[in-house]
């Protein structure tokens, strides 16, 4: 009997935990120019101690040894951070003043069991070079809100307005962390303030700025996201404001409700993959609807010629702690029976479903087509082609046709119909074809299209289904 009630208990913890990671779980993106600073502003976040002025908070987080010789985050990294019941930081007892550098950190698994929420930063990277890799870092990560930070000291550059673009063509709600507050004249401080506030209320945005002072005004705009922007000041070297991002990042709520998503079928999307000595190939993602359990009989695919793989779920981690079940909402890694050959057939931007399903390589979208980002010159009409990111997915795709919304948005050289094109501004039910093989796609999902920058954005409105039935 003893046995049995351990064994109940562990259950209950392990099913607690996995639906702590999924509820109370808050995925926010950290973006901004190349010199914002925000590995610094995460790594002084995540650990409790304060930046040197010279990257020793940035190093404490980078992946590569060329991001910490440059300074320059080139991939994408999640970090997390947890808060108690209070809303204080759970990261590890102060360093004492002296010996900063022997400061023992709390282990992410350590920070997912002991806090009551959580937090996962993720770092996105700033340089012109990389925006393709931030593009799909917003579109795939399923982000609830976006930490965009500038730095004080200069005015917002055209990456900034790229980012901001970004995430209001994604839906998302915006934080503006003003950083490296320490030392800033005050007249720059109020120039740079004055140029968000323009770029905040402009058409692309439609947000109110609202400067956070005190915690009561976070405590008073957390349920208000949809109509104000918060500013909050913040410093990285001397501590200036980062109670205040700590309280508000705290006090918001989460956004998407994966949770409620549990009693449908297992949906599983793949971002990365990757092969560990001694277990095998590992695909991590999100589970964003459904369950699963160790051992249970699931489907990975789409393969090129667009068939499943029938595989097991050999094991499932979580916040790097084994568990036996993921739900909707939980960010895991899980390992797959797979032989060699099976292994090479796996890439990022797969599925891991309970049952075989339908793809296609036609769908269409309702698509706006973005202003203010420098492409206000651009056209856009029939067999267009572009850069395709549908949720985790990214893909070349063809544009087919295009139906107007508003006949007097669209212009026409001439009657026929090849000739409708688009333009900044402009919305349209917009029909692709992917140029290289089938996906998994469903009606609803966000779509955004690049080439160099985002062009546009929308979602699903119907897919044309060309059915497989190979099965391997």
């Amino acid at each position: 009997m003893a046995r049995n009630s351990a064994s109940e208990n562990a259950l209950d913890d392990e099913t607690f935990f996995t639906q702590k990671m999924s509820i109370n779980h808050t995925r926010v993106a950290v973006i901004g120019s190349v010199d914002a600073g925000k590995s610094t502003l995460i790594g002084t976040l995540t650990t409790g101690i304060l930046d040197n002025g010279r990257g020793q908070s940035r190093n404490s987080i980078a992946k590569y040894k060329h991001e910490i010789e440059t300074g320059r985050t080139s991939t994408i990294s999640s970090h997390l951070l947890g808060f108690n019941a209070s809303g204080k930081p759970i990261i590890s007892s102060p360093p004492s003043s002296n010996h900063a550098t022997n400061h023992k950190l709390k282990l992410e698994d350590e920070i997912a069991a002991d806090a009551d929420k959580l937090v996962s930063l993720i770092d996105l990277a700033g340089h012109e070079k990389y925006l393709k890799t931030t593009i799909h870092g917003v579109s795939s990560g399923m982000v609830d809100y976006a930490l965009v930070l500038v730095n004080a000291k200069h005015p917002p550059t055209h990456m900034t307005l790229q980012h901001i673009g970004l995430v209001s063509a994604c839906g998302i709600p915006i934080v503006i962390v003003l950083t490296k507050i320490d030392g800033c004249p005050k007249h720059v401080l109020k120039n740079t303030k004055e140029e968000l506030n323009a770029i905040i209320r402009s058409a692309q945005v439609q947000k109110q700025p609202f400067i956070i002072k005190k915690e009561a005004d976070a405590d008073l705009v957390k349920d208000k996201m949809h109509a104000i922007t918060p500013f909050v000041h913040v410093s990285s070297v001397t501590a200036d404001g980062l109670s205040l991002l700590n309280h508000l990042l705290f006090s918001l709520p989460k956004r998407r409700r994966h949770y409620d998503k549990v009693g449908r079928s297992f949906e599983f999307l793949v971002d990365d993959t990757f092969f560990v000595t001694g277990v095998g190939i590992i695909v991590a993602g999100l589970v964003n609807a459904g369950k699963t359990r160790v051992m249970d009989k699931v489907w990975v695919g789409p393969l090129n010629d667009g068939s499943f793989l029938n595989t097991v779920v050999k094991s499932i981690h979580l916040a790097r702690t084994s568990v036996g079940t993921v739900v909707s909402g939980n960010t895991a890694c899980l390992a797959l029976s797979l032989n060699k050959g099976q292994r090479k057939l796996l890439r990022k931007g797969m599925v891991v479903l309970d049952k075989p399903a339908e793809v296609s390589s036609v769908f269409e979208a309702m698509m706006f087509v973005t202003k203010g980002s420098g492409v206000d010159g651009t056209t856009i009409g029939n067999n267009y082609q572009t850069m395709v990111h549908i949720l985790h997915m990214k893909q070349a795709a063809t544009i087919e046709h295009i139906q107007p919304i508003q006949e007097s948005m669209i212009c026409h050289s001439t009657s026929s119909e090849s000739s409708v094109v688009i333009r900044p501004g402009n919305r349209a039910k917009i029909r692709f074809r992917f140029t290289k093989r089938n996906e998994f796609i469903r009606v609803g999902m966000r779509v955004l299209f690049r080439d160099g920058c985002v062009r546009a954005s929308g979602t699903v409105t119907a897919v044309d289904v060309e059915k497989n039935e190979g099965e391997h």
